[in-house]
């Protein structure tokens, strides 16, 4: 059985997959904690009322589970699926155990303790301090709290890795992780790896664009949020950016007689695909001439179409397209060969020989799509 819970029907997952869809609730319409990029831990309070019979995740996720017979689902708010994640967290980055035991010493719940800090929050992993004796400045900026009432306090950590953090004994809740203070090394110190040129070369010389080919990058727009997942339900983004584009740089547009808002195709006939071989043994059993001499790799062909930006954003002989437009794929350009270290493809290393195939309606009509220059500097 398949179940789908989102804020709204989705293709294909909603429409054709699903067996059961599932309102959910969305941000503000429930409380929920979160960390970002920094690790800084706050509360994002509910706000409003969710629409109709829309429920949050985590109650979705309980009634299923208490169905299913599982056990420790029996949640009856968002704080108490924050207060019991807690326990499985301590020995990692985002660690905030001793908020939640400092709360119930103060009489709180997590997320209340959590709400009286504020948007600021505080920077994980948490640690308890009877005594805290950091700068104020150190304070301000990593976030802590602390009550006459109850001894001690809980502090942020501004940094990790931190050879002069003063951590002193573990106390409480609180963990101390080599990586405080150290990195998680041998020596302590960073490991720094040189990638081994020799392992790649031999792949590189033999997709490097040919004769009237261009290198095809690919990426993100500001405007556009990933894949157009839930950008694509707003007018004005895909009034904006109806379809696939291309970059390119002026000295080529003017080479091939290309203008904004042309319709152009970017064909790669030359499309390097490995069909095994993904776990070697040896020092040269992922390097591309062993892979081919294994008879593990072939040729295929991709293809994609744009409607042409004329920019000198991109460097000439590069072209630069939209790496997630699902209607004009700019993967279909890229060689299927992992790199032989982490086993990633390339994604962003495709080529192709590109051509104008007419004109695009928004080269006249001005109505969607623009051309001006987006750089900032």
């Amino acid at each position: 059985v398949i179940v789908d819970q989102d804020i709204y029907l989705r293709e294909p997952i909603g429409s054709k997959f699903a067996d059961l869809v599932l309102p959910a609730s969305g941000w503000g319409e429930s409380d929920f904690a979160r960390c970002n990029g920094e690790r800084r831990l706050r509360l994002y309070s509910k706000f409003c009322d969710p629409p109709g019979e829309a429920k949050p995740d985590w109650w979705i996720i309980s009634r299923f589970a208490q169905k299913m017979g599982f056990q420790d689902f029996a949640w009856n708010a968002a704080n108490d699926v924050f207060e019991q994640a807690a326990r499985f967290g301590r020995t990692g980055v985002l660690n905030y155990h001793p908020l939640v035991v400092y709360a119930r010493k103060l009489g709180l719940k997590a997320h209340e303790l959590l709400r009286k800090m504020g948007t600021h929050g505080i920077q994980t992993p948490v640690r308890f301090r009877t005594h805290i004796t950091e700068s104020q400045e150190y304070l301000e900026y990593a976030g802590s709290y602390s009550d006459p009432q109850v001894p001690g306090g809980i502090v942020g950590t501004k940094r990790l890795h931190d050879p002069d953090l003063d951590l002193g004994e573990p106390e409480g809740p609180t963990v101390h992780q080599k990586w405080l203070t150290t990195f998680n090394s041998h020596s302590g110190k960073a490991l720094l790896h040189k990638s081994p040129w020799d392992l790649f070369s031999d792949f590189f010389e033999r997709i490097r664009p040919r004769e009237g080919e261009f290198w095809v990058t690919n990426g993100r727009i500001n405007e556009i949020w990933q894949s157009a997942f839930d950008d694509s339900r707003r007018p004005y983004i895909m009034q904006r950016w109806p379809e696939q584009w291309v970059e390119i740089h002026p000295e080529d547009a003017r080479r091939l007689g290309i203008e904004s808002g042309d319709r152009v195709r970017i064909e790669n006939n030359d499309v390097v695909i490995q069909t095994g071989g993904f776990v070697g043994v040896e020092d040269d059993d992922l390097t591309f001439t062993k892979l081919q001499q294994q008879g593990l790799i072939r040729v295929g062909r991709g293809a994609c179409e744009g409607v042409a930006i004329v920019t000198d954003a991109v460097r000439p002989g590069l072209l630069f397209t939209n790496f997630l437009d699902t209607g004009s794929p700019a993967n279909s350009l890229v060689h299927r060969v992992p790199d032989p270290i982490t086993n990633r493809y390339r994604f962003k290393l495709g080529k192709g020989r590109l051509s104008k195939i007419g004109e695009s309606p928004y080269k006249t009509s001005f109505e969607k799509m623009t051309f001006k220059p987006r750089t900032i500097v």
